[in-house]
């Protein structure tokens, strides 16, 4: 892992997000090596010719996050980087974020993949409101490490979701991305349920920038689902996403699960769904 520092004028960047006034992104690059990363775009913005996921910069910040510009206001670490990546363990950059965010008494969402969050549970109790989401991908580990072979194992990320609600936090499980017939949801409900508030999902999405590695990658692990994978991102055919939106609310609904799936943003539905 290459490791850099880059000055930046401010932490905060205006979210995109809806009822996320603003995003704090603690560093440059990401060390989970994620195969499926939709920010791997960011590396334009950067002078790294190294592949995603092999450089990581610190962000240093000279100037404070104010009161006033962000008190009470909602704001999320991190939207393209991961705040409590391993090396966060020795910079604590996000760690000082955070004691900032305590001073300028801000709601908090954390999305991350690292059990490293549980570290920072005395600053979050000091928060008016803090949600700490943990994002899984499978239940099955050995696909954790194909897949993202730098992120927390799946029992570590288990473990620090119930660490966070048994300090009365509040906690989600993003079920994301969903890789079609390999991400069994409903395992990861299972394993999560006691602890979790509430549950997002969002589908595999292939942009044109990575749809050739992710489809590399099942040709190469999972040769037998990718005729379904080529109907999907290939052909757009909507079946599969329809069909998979309707089960997951038809089972979050009948077993009292706060959640709602909508997967339009990868199909254009023919019914409604």
């Amino acid at each position: 892992m290459k490791l850099g520092e880059v000055q930046i004028k401010t932490y905060l960047s205006k979210s995109k997000i809806p009822g996320i006034a603003y995003s704090i992104n603690p560093y440059v690059g990401c060390p989970h090596q994620c195969v499926y990363c939709y920010a791997e775009y960011m590396k334009k913005f950067t002078a790294h010719t190294e592949p995603w996921g092999t450089f990581l910069d610190v962000r240093r910040c000279q100037a404070p996050l104010h009161p006033y510009q962000i008190y009470h206001t909602q704001v999320m670490l991190s939207s393209v980087t991961d705040a409590y990546n391993p090396y966060e363990k020795d910079f604590q950059i996000t760690r000082k974020i955070m004691e900032q965010l305590v001073f300028c008494q801000a709601h908090v969402q954390v999305l991350t993949k690292s059990p490293l969050i549980v570290r920072d549970i005395d600053l979050f109790k000091k928060l008016p409101s803090f949600e700490g989401a943990l994002s899984f991908s499978s239940a099955d580990d050995s696909f954790r490490q194909l897949a993202e072979p730098g992120a927390g194992s799946v029992e570590e990320k288990i473990s620090a979701l119930k660490t966070l609600h048994e300090n009365g936090l509040k906690t989600a499980v993003i079920i994301a991305p969903i890789f079609p017939q390999i991400t069994n949801w409903k395992e990861i409900i299972r394993l999560t349920r006691p602890y979790a508030d509430r549950y997002i999902f969002d589908a595999l999405n292939l942009r044109p920038l990575y749809q050739k590695k992710v489809l590399g990658f099942i040709m190469r692990y999972y040769t037998d689902k990718l005729p379904l994978y080529l109907s999907i991102y290939e052909d757009k055919n909507p079946a599969y996403w329809q069909q998979t939106q309707q089960e997951i609310n038809a089972f979050c609904q009948a077993n009292g699960i706060p959640a709602q799936a909508d997967f339009r943003h990868v199909f254009k539905p023919s019914v409604n769904v």
